[in-house]
């Protein structure tokens, strides 16, 4: 073993002796699928990502100060399993790049993470907003160029600290530093006690014309042990544009080892011209646990569009105004 390699080694054990209250984890999930996605008259098969979980590779550190108080980074990136690439869209560490102070009276948290409002479109779907079935399917930005449907880039969050009876919430605000449709204010606040969950969340993102992107949603489930029903309405406002969407889902354990899964959706669209530019999908799915970390899958969706809405399960093909969309997939993932 050569100089260099020995004065790395006496680095890594002198500084993990050295801060015996730190921690660092590394996680990741890899999900590929056969999917096939039929849109009007064209059909595309594929090796796909993200059918049941978002493929991600991140770590996350840890260090207690005392006190009750720790400081905490996250780095998490997506990539792509069937090409081995990162799906980086402009940004290595895309999906979340923070770092924390936790304390006794809640978590101060800056950086890119997913934003306030995204969160009850993800709980309250059945398929977590993931894959042919996805609630987000069906989510528009109404034109208006707002980059803030999932994630906020220069954002500051508070969350409340655990303990308060079951109650939850978050605020945040991002700086647009210059660029238009990334400028976020928005809030959560949620109650979840026993089987019950509820959250209602609103935000405005500032954009390059005089009016916001305004999106406000609200969510409920609860477990009745046989199963979990759920639902959820948006509803998303850009000038004289608005649609509204609303979800209803159902999920029920198999035999402890699997879960089915189905939803319905719609969106209503008005304003602008926009009347009639509908749209509602169907989705059901299976997920069968192999062990703690592994799950084999399979999922349906369809979507029916009306008018010029040009919503789609998967992407390929191009999506087609008032055509319809279907398209299935059967994976596998694996959480490490």
């Amino acid at each position: 073993m050569n100089n260099k390699v020995w004065t790395a080694v006496v680095l890594v054990t002198t500084t993990a002796s050295a801060h015996t209250q730190s921690s660092v984890t590394i996680f990741g999930t890899l999900d590929a699928s056969a999917r096939s996605v039929t849109t009007g008259d064209n059909t595309v098969r594929q090796l796909a990502t993200d059918g049941t979980n978002f493929s991600r590779l991140g770590f996350k550190a840890e260090e207690d100060l005392g006190g009750g108080f720790k400081a905490g980074v996250w780095l998490e990136s997506a990539i792509n399993p069937d090409t081995g690439t990162a799906n980086v869209s402009g940004k290595f560490w895309h999906r979340r790049s923070t770092v924390s102070l936790f304390t006794p009276y809640g978590e101060l948290r800056m950086g890119r993470d997913l934003d306030a409002t995204f969160w009850n479109r993800s709980i309250f779907d059945p398929f977590g907003a993931t894959g042919v079935g996805s609630q987000f399917n069906l989510v528009s930005a109404l034109g208006s160029g707002a980059a803030t449907l999932l994630r906020a880039d220069n954002a500051i969050s508070y969350y409340l600290p655990s303990g308060l009876g079951g109650v939850y919430g978050q605020l945040e605000v991002a700086a647009g530093e210059g660029v238009p449709g990334t400028a976020y204010k928005g809030g959560r606040i949620g109650y979840q006690q026993g089987p019950l969950n509820v959250a209602a969340a609103y935000s405005t993102t500032a954009t390059a014309a005089p009016d916001d992107f305004k999106v406000m949603n609200i969510g409920a489930s609860y477990n009745f042990g046989v199963a979990t029903a759920s639902a959820l309405a948006h509803i998303a406002k850009y000038a004289a544009k608005k649609q509204v969407n609303w979800e209803v889902g159902v999920s029920v354990p198999v035999f402890g080892v699997g879960e089915l899964k189905t939803s319905y959706q719609r969106a209503d669209a008005s304003g602008a011209g926009t009347d009639g530019n509908d749209a509602h999908q169907a989705a059901v799915g299976y997920v069968h646990n192999l062990s703690k970390r592994t799950a084999l899958y399979g999922t349906y969706a369809a979507i029916t569009n009306s008018g010029a809405a040009a919503f789609v399960v998967g992407s390929p093909p191009a999506a087609a105004a008032g055509k319809a969309s279907k398209g299935y997939e059967l994976g596998l993932r694996h959480a490490f």
